[in-house]
């Protein structure tokens, strides 16, 4: 049987960091967390706090994790595989402390489960009928619709977009612009109100670009805003993926970032630290939003606390190189 000093010398780091790891404490690195549950995975490791919560509960439940169409297209081109990766590894081990078996289930389509975590923003008010007349415990994952009253676990998108958009302007930046994907996800309206607000506070004009974040328009949408407006001094971009595809195409077109334009993102997804230069952007704590989910869907199982609630995490804003 596996020891933990068998998963710490497999992952190449210390028995005290995966003892972090599996407690879930914030100060380790997703690089980190994602080598030591690959190990622990590998091994078949079964740390005992996982034991002795399996020991208490008796009953065992089968849970789907349902995803669009769209989201499983874009993790198969690998899109944006880091965000939800990290999520749903973190969803997986946490619902193991709950006797929780998860599967993947077609959002549109799903199979016969005890209860369904619905992921991403493509969910809407006509799938949550079809949901409620299965008659199971669901919940949105990274997703809140207004006014139906579902289990959410989100992001304050708000919050962390505010924090950006008002470090940008205490840098003396006024024309700061905003690239976004589609608005009916409630992370980027989130992010979209965030900027607005703080843009308005501060006497500034907001001015925002969509793109299409499957079919990747982003040369398509510099050029527009570069025909349209004065050049942007920065640039606050909705997620991770596509600050990068922004500095993509202004290294194409030789305008320098953050020298000519800067640039933040937002998630902190794993390769913003090693991009080109570094990214600034907003942490989303991935981890804990998959071990609170496999927390409240276990509470919704069990009928515990059902009254339906919205858990908010905060960001933290990370300084980093592609931003002045």
């Amino acid at each position: 049987m596996a020891t933990i000093e068998d998963v710490a010398k497999k992952a190449g780091v210390s028995i005290a960091t995966v003892s972090r790891v599996i407690n879930n404490v914030s100060n380790v690195s997703e690089r980190t967390r994602i080598k030591v549950w690959k190990a622990i995975e590998e091994l078949n490791y079964k740390p005992k706090i996982f034991a002795s919560a399996l020991a208490r509960h008796k009953e065992k439940f089968r849970v789907g994790i349902c995803k669009s169409e769209r989201l499983a297209k874009m993790e198969q081109e690998k899109i944006e595989p880091e965000f939800y990766s990290v999520i749903l590894k973190s969803l997986e081990k946490a619902g193991e402390a709950y006797g929780i078996k998860f599967c993947g289930v077609n959002l549109s389509n799903p199979i016969e489960c005890d209860g369904y975590i619905l992921v991403g923003g493509d969910t809407t008010k006509k799938i949550i009928e079809e949901y409620r007349t299965l008659k199971k415990p669901f919940l949105l994952l990274d997703h809140y619709i207004p006014g139906v009253n579902v289990d959410s676990i989100v992001t304050n998108g708000f919050d962390g977009a505010y924090i950006a958009t008002s470090y940008l302007i205490k840098k003396g930046f006024r024309k700061i612009y905003h690239i976004h994907g589609p608005l009916n996800s409630y992370g980027f309206k989130g992010r979209f109100q965030g900027y607005t607000v703080a843009m308005q506070e501060a006497g500034f004009l907001p001015k925002y670009y969509e793109y299409d974040d499957v079919k990747n328009n982003m040369s398509d949408v510099l050029d527009f805003m570069l025909r349209q407006d004065d050049f942007p001094e920065a640039i606050f971009a909705s997620n991770d993926v596509t600050a990068m595809r922004i500095i993509r195409e202004l290294k194409r077109k030789n305008i320098r970032v953050p020298e000519d334009v800067s640039i933040i993102g937002f998630d902190d997804i794993i390769s913003a630290k090693d991009f080109e230069p570094p990214l600034t952007t907003l942490k989303v704590f991935k981890d804990e939003m998959g071990s609170l989910a496999a927390k409240r869907i276990y509470e919704l199982l069990v009928g515990h606390d059902s009254h339906p609630v919205i858990i908010s995490l905060f960001t933290k804003f990370v300084k980093r190189k592609s931003s002045i």
